[in-house]
């Protein structure tokens, strides 16, 4: 995924606002896909479609600071390899929990997931 296309994605919800992180993620068993946006003052989820990033409606925004990641992000490893998913619980402003699989494409297997999840991390700074 081009950096252009997550922005683009993000674009028409972002006020005058900075964006630090743009994600492409995948929601639950990974049948639905989505962009996660953080700014310096919130965090936004957008969905998208499954096989190209395009903007379908937003699905929530939270103010950064009630937001919180879980804390520690869970690899998925089959016969000890890892295979490119790693899931992040995220905790929104109302209390309601998710998770999110962080993916830079479909086919698995690169570090580019690894940082785009410690990317994540660094952004968001609260836990649960």
């Amino acid at each position: 995924m081009i950096d252009s296309e997550l922005k683009r994605a993000l674009h028409a919800h972002v006020r005058k606002e900075t964006l630090k992180v743009a994600l492409s993620g995948y929601l639950g068993a990974g049948f639905r896909r989505a962009v996660l946006g953080v700014t310096d003052r919130r965090v936004l989820l957008v969905r998208s479609a499954y096989w190209s990033i395009s903007d379908k409606g937003l699905l929530w925004a939270d103010p950064l600071d009630e937001v919180a990641l879980g804390g520690r992000p869970n690899e998925l490893h089959m016969n000890g390899a890892y295979t490119g998913n790693t899931y992040v619980r995220i905790r929104r402003a109302d209390g309601s929990a998710f998770r999110l699989n962080p993916r830079t494409s479909f086919i698995g297997g690169s570090d580019d997931t690894r940082r785009s999840v410690e990317t994540l991390y660094s952004s968001v700074k609260g836990r649960f």
